[in-house]
């Protein structure tokens, strides 16, 4: 089987768009036919150079498409259905997985570190060479090969592009503050960044009932957008000052100066959330007085800290109630063959959600 796919040789080199080959799927696998792919801050890390990833690969894991086929074995999916890609199938086996937290599964991080599948395979090569994936997924591609797991289904009430954004930033963005820290109704509440998970945390905040939503961010337009999501006051990091402190704070950069400002301005005995993944080597030095004097709670979350097959159906019902708005957090969108600039876009602080559509 053949697909164009838009591989990634190494930071500060063009994308190339050329046909790879892909393995036929196997029993319990299927074919997605991708339809948009949103372009994510995991895919900058790999761009920028911040993480080291094993090459040429396609990056990409935020994306809806249609089922073309399905392999033997797959008894939930057939032909035709809509499908967001999970980027967190996990191996079903381990001690995380068990307990239902499958995005904290060991061997799936150590195959996104390989730029493999769980199961140690890439099932991509071009001209013989292997094709490695990003995240895991590797949806950077026409159409794509994997296990029935990743493909969730949806129903035909949400546009493709706008269901795209639910596979990462709204699974992430809004179940952090959902399903991570259970913020209760009436709390206050601080977002320190705000790109695409950023802004769906300030939408889960409103949803979750908050009664102060205070977000920081350095660009004036994505303070604008977050404004008409939710948030009651939009400052620049550097003007930020919350009066005792906010109950819960979200960090979803993940930067240490990021969760450095967002632990300072958490409340005495209140939560700060670690939503954005660092890049490569980064460290967080702490004052041990904020937690023993100051009783303050510092945690992390990976995904939402959700099964997403549990969590997209709840978040789905948000959007069909209209509370979680999903049309207006939708940016530009280029075809497959203007990669490079879908990129340049994301990286120059787009505010809303870039797609690309193979």
């Amino acid at each position: 089987m053949k697909a164009r796919a838009a591989l990634f040789h190494g930071p500060g080199q063009p994308f190339e768009v050329r046909e790879i080959d892909l393995q036929e799927p196997r029993p319990g696998e299927v074919v997605v036919r991708m339809a948009a792919i949103g372009i994510c801050g995991t895919d900058l890390h790999s761009v920028k150079g911040e993480w080291s990833r094993p090459t040429p690969s396609v990056l990409g894991h935020e994306g809806a498409g249609v089922i073309e086929a399905v392999g033997e074995g797959v008894a939930s999916l057939r032909a035709g259905d809509r499908v967001v890609l999970s980027w967190a199938p996990s191996c079903g086996e381990c001690a995380d997985c068990l307990r239902g937290r499958p995005a904290a599964c060991v061997p799936l991080h150590r195959a996104m570190g390989n730029g493999t599948l769980v199961d140690g395979r890439t099932g991509m090569s071009a001209g013989g060479e292997t094709v490695y994936r990003g995240t895991a997924t590797g949806a950077l591609i026409e159409r794509q090969v994997v296990s029935e797991r990743v493909a969730l289904p949806i129903t035909d009430d949400v546009p493709l592009e706008q269901a795209a954004l639910l596979g990462c930033a709204a699974l992430t963005g809004v179940g952090a503050v959902l399903f991570a820290a259970r913020v209760p109704e009436g709390a206050s509440v601080l977002v320190v960044g705000a790109g695409g998970v950023g802004q769906f945390a300030v939408q889960g905040a409103r949803i979750a009932g908050a009664s102060s939503i205070v977000c920081a961010d350095p660009l004036e337009d994505r303070r604008a957008r977050v404004l008409e999501l939710g948030a009651t006051e939009a400052v620049h990091p550097d003007e930020l000052e919350i009066q005792g402190g906010a109950d819960y704070a979200f960090d979803c950069v993940g930067d240490p100066e990021t969760t450095r400002l967002a632990l300072r301005w958490t409340r005495s005995a209140g939560t700060c959330v670690i939503v954005g993944l660092p890049a490569a080597g980064l460290r967080l030095d702490l004052d041990p007085a904020e937690f023993n004097r100051r009783e303050k709670w510092l945690t992390g979350t990976m995904y939402g800290s959700e099964d997403p097959a549990v969590a997209l159906p709840i978040l789905l019902g948000h959007v069909r109630e209209g509370r979680l708005d999903l049309a207006s957090m939708v940016g530009p969108a280029f075809p497959l063959d203007r990669i490079d600039d879908a990129v340049q876009a994301s990286l120059s602080g787009e505010p809303g959600r870039v797609l690309v559509n193979p």
